[in-house]
Parts: C-alpha cells; sequence; structure tokens
C-alpha cells in the first residue's frame, strides 16, 4: 500500500484548506458553522469560476455559429469599456 496516493494528497489539502479558511473566517468548531464555511467556499468558486464559464459558453455558441448577443440577449453593460472605467478598491474618484 502507498501511503500517499494522489487522491490521498488532494484529499488532504481539501481539508486543510477547508480548515485554514474556516479559522480565517473565525468560526467555531460546531458541525453547523463549518457547514456554513463549506457554503461559503462553494459559492466563492461559483462567483470565480463565472467569468470562465461564461467564456466557455461563448466559445461554443460560435462554434454553433449562433451570435454572442443572440444566445444571451443583448445588454448594454456587456459592452467593452476603456481601462480608466473600471473600478478599483482603492479607487476613490477621477483623478
Amino acid at each position: 500500500m502507498k501511503i500517499l496516493t494522489f487522491k490521498r494528497v488532494v484529499a488532504l489539502t481539501a481539508i486543510g484548506g477547508v480548515a485554514y479558511v474556516h479559522r480565517q473566517r473565525g468560526g467555531d468548531w460546531s458541525l453547523a458553522s463549518i457547514k456554513d464555511t463549506l457554503g461559503y467556499l462553494w459559492s466563492s468558486a461559483g462567483r470565480m469560476l463565472a467569468p470562465a464559464k461564461r467564456d466557455v459558453q461563448d466559445t461554443l455558441d460560435r462554434a454553433a455559429g449562433v451570435s454572442g448577443s443572440a444566445a444571451r440577449g443583448a445588454s448594454e453593460d456587456r459592452k467593452a469599456r476603456p481601462y480608466g472605467e473600471y473600478k478599483r478598491n482603492d479607487d476613490t474618484g477621477r483623478h
């Protein structure tokens, strides 16, 4: 039997990551609190992966011959914006 197979390393890393985030969020070590942390991690992962999912869907739509605006409805907020219009965390207003 191998001591650390790839599956075990991934599983231990995932458990350690959840424990680290749980401690950073200041949760107590109850089942409800750990469940809350897991929900937080799941929703965070969904928010982070949403742009990639949208890019993949756009690529699949283009490959199928469907235009991007026809596939998901044209909206004004999807237009390309100049770099200066993006809000940054340290941005206090126009310079």
